[in-house]
């Protein structure tokens, strides 16, 4: 009776397994308050983010793809990676480096965090159709670990990179929390 039982789960479980291979799209979003970067590294999202992809990216690097429902921000999605400087070659940015070379006004800034780090703060626009896109990056380095949020963004008040990277900045720094 206990191997007929287990017989019976065992099929179950397969028969589920086979049931989400089948459908990958029939994936719940969800509306978490907080992203765990690692282990001792959180984001809150204060609940206006909807995660509409996330997992193991690679190797101790996770990531969130997340479509941001707060009024006040001029972001519509954003990025979320986290990952370890030994499998950076495996780390690949929203936008390639080849197409970053080519953004128009593109800009560096550097904004202090905790425990004496910086924030690096890329942004660059370009051309898409008739509206301008740009393209807006957050990196902080704790120890070995490196977080990096990422936005494609259409510009729709015409603000200048520099004031996207600023507006991204305090958009990301105010979520980040180390312990």
């Amino acid at each position: 009776m206990k191997s007929a039982f287990s017989i019976l789960c065992i099929l179950v479980f397969i028969s589920q397994c086979k049931t989400t291979e089948q459908n990958p799209n029939a994936v719940i979003a969800e509306n978490p308050s907080v992203l765990r970067l690692n282990y001792d590294v959180v984001y809150y999202t204060s609940g206006n983010a909807v995660v509409l992809n996330s997992g193991r990216m690679f190797a101790r690097g996770l990531f969130y793809e997340c479509k941001i429902s707060d009024t006040k921000s001029n972001f519509d999605t954003f990025r979320a990676t986290s990952y370890t400087e030994d499998n950076s070659i495996d780390f690949r940015h929203l936008v390639s480096e080849t197409e970053q070379a080519k953004l128009n006004n593109r800009q560096f800034q550097y904004f202090s965090m905790g425990e004496n780090s910086r924030a690096t703060v890329f942004s660059g626009c370009f051309k898409k159709s008739s509206a301008e896109h740009c393209y807006v990056r957050w990196e902080w380095q704790k120890e070995a670990f490196i977080f990096v949020f990422e936005t494609e963004v259409e510009n729709r008040k015409g603000l200048s990179s520099l004031e996207l990277g600023k507006e991204f900045h305090e958009f990301v720094s105010r979520g980040i929390k180390a312990f």
